[in-house]
């Protein structure tokens, strides 16, 4: 994964199909975590892009909310989490 690519809000709405409105959900909800380059205007990373691109998924295939899809990713870090535990 590439650390140093960003994305804008814009971006992101035009790369899944979502409003900024669905973007801020998100980002309440923890699934994104933008840093904020002016007031109102963020900037997403690798990660942020991916995640959202992920719960975009589980909304999509699943009927999942995004609350939902904020769950399902938190429960995926946390086995991801145990994993790498495991290996060490």
């Amino acid at each position: 994964m590439n650390k140093n690519i960003y994305y804008t809000t814009q971006a992101v709405c035009v790369a899944h199909k979502l409003t900024e409105e669905m973007i801020a959900e998100m980002v309440f909800w923890g699934i994104a975590d933008p840093k904020a380059v002016q007031p109102n205007k963020w900037i997403f990373s690798q990660n942020d892009f991916e995640r959202i691109e992920c719960a975009t998924r589980f909304s999509e295939e699943f009927d999942i909310n995004i609350p939902g899809a904020a769950l399902a990713l938190e429960l995926l870090d946390e086995l991801d989490k145990v994993r790498r535990q495991l290996q060490h």
